[in-house]
């Protein structure tokens, strides 16, 4: 596959666009068959035909399976996130007191003739430095790729754990700049059978549940809600269950469900230092207790409301109530956290 001149790269978009259609028309079959294809390129691509991830993710998206990129897609990701914010520094020493051009202000033969001559000044290898100019271009298809994969509970099982560390490192650092980066650090952070432990404040009951998949704290809000609710009688907590629509839109219907029909919180969440567990993070910040994470439940105080059921469109969670604990157990659970702090600004504020 060549990697240079305007007519190669037209031609290659041809292609790409041409092998889709015939994937997508196959059925799951062509389109897993598509996917193991391109799999083994990905680490020698880039530029313009970092379009290849996108066509593999798009496949996956049509239903084909995410396993063959796991060994190779994660690891060129997290190299294009450390690339791409190498990119400002190397600018402002070849070219400096000018600002850095947005991707579609510069061709990229330009970027990369430009960063090639700052490295060879400085001894820097030409493939690295023409690697971290494209970069510049290719970022977003290398996102694009890895949020669909990820959203796939079999894709992150199968990902090295060393790798999808180097990709949560990578994009945290690019989140702030980039919001498919930052939508790739949560869906690599996300949690797979993950024992949680939920000790509820009003009526000193405790709960162990299993939690996969869960994207934000909105979405786990909504989720432990539906599975805490219930008969008092027989152990679970009493209160208004959550909308049947709140549910579907946090699992596996439409994410959205719209500011008419708005979800309503049932509690607020604390975990076992006392901390305000803020909606806007994540499960996997939740502190830990000997492997679980521990929510301690509080009244909601007011009504706080948001519009979304999950942030991640294709990843369907689960939040399985394995068990009730006993009272014993449930106090010695009590006796291991810490108190709500009740000045905390985001749990004080009126709603």
């Amino acid at each position: 596959m060549t990697r240079t001149g305007e007519g190669s790269v037209e031609g290659f978009r041809t292609a790409l666009a041409a092998v889709g259609r015939a994937a997508r028309a196959g059925g799951p079959e062509t389109l897993t068959a598509s996917v193991e294809a391109v799999a083994p390129l990905l680490p020698r691509l880039e530029g313009a035909f970092a379009k290849t991830a996108v066509l593999a993710g798009a496949c996956v998206e049509w239903g084909g399976s995410p396993m063959a990129p796991a060994p190779v897609l994660p690891r060129r990701a997290a190299e294009a996130l450390r690339l791409w914010a190498q990119v400002p520094t190397v600018w402002q020493t070849a070219m400096p007191g000018r600002p850095l051009p947005e991707p579609e202000q510069i061709a990229p033969g330009e970027l990369v003739r430009i960063f090639a001559d700052r490295g060879g000044r400085h001894g820097i290898p030409g493939t690295r430095m023409r690697r971290t100019a494209l970069s510049w271009f290719d970022l977003e298809d290398w996102l694009r790729a890895m949020i669909t994969v990820l959203a796939h509970g079999d894709f992150r099982a199968a990902v090295p754990p060393e790798d999808l560390q180097q990709v949560r490192i990578a994009a945290a650092e690019a989140a702030d700049r980039s919001q498919r980066a930052r939508w790739v650090h949560d869906l690599a952070s996300v949690l797979d059978d993950e024992p949680l432990i939920v000790l509820d404040s009003a009526t000193r009951r405790g709960f162990a549940l299993t939690m996969s998949g869960v994207g934000d704290n909105f979405q786990l809000h909504t989720l432990l809600a539906d599975r805490l609710i219930g008969d008092p009688s027989h152990g679970l907590l009493p209160g208004e269950r959550p909308d049947p629509a709140w549910v579907h839109a946090a699992t596996c219907g439409a994410p959205a469900v719209g500011p008419v029909n708005a979800v309503v919180r049932r509690f607020r969440l604390f975990d076992a230092q006392g901390e305000y567990i803020s909606p806007e993070g994540i499960p996997a910040d939740i502190p830990t207790i000997e492997g679980a994470h521990v929510i301690v439940l509080h009244p909601p105080r007011g009504r706080f409301s948001w519009a979304n059921g999950r942030v991640h469109e294709h990843m369907e969670p689960s939040l399985a109530l394995d068990r009730l604990l006993g009272d014993q157990e449930a106090a010695r659970w009590f006796a291991r956290v810490q108190p709500a702090r009740e000045h905390d600004l985001m749990a004080a504020k009126p709603e």
